[in-house]
């Protein structure tokens, strides 16, 4: 079963792991450049890593929706047919 916080909780690990990695560059002795290039290689794996993350969750969150919606599904069949045995009795 999915908590309820953990998208908030990867979504804070991934935002601290790619401030960390962008102010190790920072901080690095590198040409103008070189550096920019990394940058923004962090960012881009940051952004593909989150998006990815993001897809998973709503591929877990809709078959959780279909899940409930054929427990739904099964809880009203479930409903008519105790209601049409009652009415018949």
């Amino acid at each position: 079963m999915i908590k309820e916080n953990t998208p908030g909780t990867i979504l804070a690990f991934l935002l601290g792991v790619t401030a960390g990695a962008a102010a190790a560059l920072l901080l690095a002795p590198k040409a103008g450049e070189e550096l920019r290039n990394d940058i923004s290689d962090v960012v881009n794996n940051g952004v593909n890593q989150l998006s990815n993350k993001g897809k998973d969750l709503k591929r877990q969150a809709q078959k959780l929706v279909d899940r409930a919606q054929d427990q739904v599904q099964e809880a009203i069949a479930a409903g008519e047919n105790a209601y049409s045995r009652a009415k018949n009795a």
